[in-house]
């Protein structure tokens, strides 16, 4: 049985939009229930697993992110890749204040012909490596670059309406820094509206380090969060071939008050 610290309930009952889960527990969890489950299974008992964590804590909400929700349709987009639109968490815009992730979960592409794998993504090369950098932007949104993995959880922050130009895509990278960019165990990112970035699975390694920061735009409205997927393996100009992926996360949010 997982033992959560009292101050750690309290501040969940306090919560109504803001999910707090401490330390790595949930990814910890995640990881243990896991483990006797291979392939396949994996990525269809995730989001059971993850809900009977969230019971034991008393969450207030959770959101679920599915690997069949086009980030890029965001804000009522039509990027007619012919996927699900992203999940929404809206807000009120406001000045200094960060966001803080919780995930678990697996999701994986073609369908299931490779083990799934978590919200940081995978790098093994197999069939869904290395189709998820769009280089060039899609409509309002900036392109979201990868230099050496892929499918992990990203986020797009918007205000009321979509976004007059795109701002320029960001490029992540897990240890190839040949190509410039920003590594994965950030610890503070600070996207513009409208800019894709990488979340993950909220922390500064896979499954463990500390929580990362992510510096909400003062006039940002809303967080959209999905997958980024592409037909191609070598041209990365649009998304795509949404359809033959499986699995869910579980995110929890929260919002901080810098004040």
């Amino acid at each position: 049985m997982l033992s959560v610290p009292t101050q750690s309930k309290t501040m969940l009952c306090k919560s109504i939009l803001r999910i707090h889960v401490p330390g790595h527990s949930l990814t910890r969890v995640m990881n243990v229930l896991s483990r006797n489950s291979t392939g396949y299974l994996k990525v269809l008992i995730a989001p059971a697993l993850a809900l009977m964590l969230l019971a034991q804590l008393h969450a207030q909400q959770e959101t679920f992110v599915a690997a069949g929700m086009d980030l890029y349709m965001a804000g009522g987009y039509n990027d007619r890749s012919g996927a699900h639109p992203p999940a929404l968490y809206a807000f009120s815009a406001e000045a200094h204040r960060t966001m803080t992730f919780s995930v678990a979960g697996m999701w994986t592409c073609a369908n299931g012909s490779n083990p799934g794998y978590g919200p940081d993504g995978e790098n093994t090369g197999d069939a869904c490596y290395p189709r998820a950098s769009i280089t060039d932007p899609i409509g309002p949104f900036s392109g979201y670059e990868l230099t050496d993995f892929t499918g992990a959880l990203a986020g797009i922050f918007l205000e009321d309406t979509l976004p007059v130009s795109a701002p320029p895509a960001l490029r992540f990278y897990i240890s190839d820094s040949s190509q410039g960019g920003i590594p994965t165990d950030f610890k503070v990112l600070s996207p513009l509206i409208g800019q894709v970035f990488f979340i993950g699975d909220g922390l500064t390694g896979t499954g463990t380090g500390t929580r990362q920061e992510f510096v909400v735009p003062p006039t940002a409205t809303r967080l959209y969060l999905g997958y980024v997927d592409s037909c191609s393996s070598s041209g990365y100009t649009s998304p795509g071939c949404y359809g033959d992926n499986a699995g869910t996360l579980v995110v929890f949010i929260r919002i901080h008050d810098l004040n």
